[in-house]
């Protein structure tokens, strides 16, 4: 299962829908990249005007399909993952969720606004300046979340969350958990494909308009 953003961050998007497309027992959910790239396709006017979005053109209607119903979240039952094992220990008995960026706690999933699913990285409790905090060291469960994303902080080990996004288009490696014991897989990225932009602004907004790193509670 992967945690979305198939696309935009390298030189060969289409081929990696089509590929992950034709891989029998392959699952995917929905990455704010893979988002916008689905609206170019589609012809939102806003997204076909960026150079960056020319490779949908190379998209096939199979493919535009694919992506059209690409969830937003997975959900792995925890008795699907411990349905050979005769003692399971109480940090693996959960149920799994698959989300690209993370979820709002104490907010059924269901509810959850599409914005956050594939944007939200950092929480802030309230208006009086406190410094945001990483949403997953504020997920109480009692799902474990497995997101992708936030390729800045990294690797990330919550008790209820874990973040697998540990930098490969940047250089770094390319990171995999295997359930329901936890145990990583990580391969060094074969080379830099999209170069770090370190000044990029970090923006803060609030209630329904949070859509880049910060969300306000």
């Amino acid at each position: 299962v992967l945690v979305g953003d198939l696309c935009n961050k390298g030189p060969s998007s289409a081929q990696v829908i089509q590929h992950v497309r034709n891989q029998p027992g392959w699952f995917s959910v929905r990455g704010n990249h893979d988002d916008r790239a689905l609206a170019a396709a589609l012809g939102d006017e806003e997204c076909c005007s960026k150079p960056k979005y020319q490779w949908v053109n190379s998209l096939s209607d199979d493919d535009v399909t694919w992506m059209s119903n690409l969830p937003y979240t997975i959900t792995i039952p925890k008795t699907m993952l411990n349905n050979n094992r005769s003692s399971v220990s109480e940090k693996n008995d959960q149920d799994v969720v698959i989300v690209h960026a993370g979820l709002i706690p104490a907010i059924a999933l269901e509810k959850q606004e599409v914005k956050t699913m594939i944007t939200v990285r950092n929480l802030t409790v309230d208006d009086n300046g406190t410094v945001p905090k990483a949403w997953a060291t504020l997920w109480r469960g009692p799902e474990l979340v497995i997101f992708g994303h936030d390729a800045r902080r990294g690797l990330q080990q919550e008790d209820y969350a874990i973040g697998l996004d540990s930098g490969c288009v940047y250089g770094k490696k390319l990171t995999g958990v295997i359930l329901p014991e936890r145990e990583f897989v990580s391969v060094d990225a074969v080379r830099e494909h999209c170069p770090v932009n370190k000044n990029k602004p970090k923006i803060i907004l609030k209630g329904r308009d949070a859509q880049s790193d910060d969300q306000i509670l």
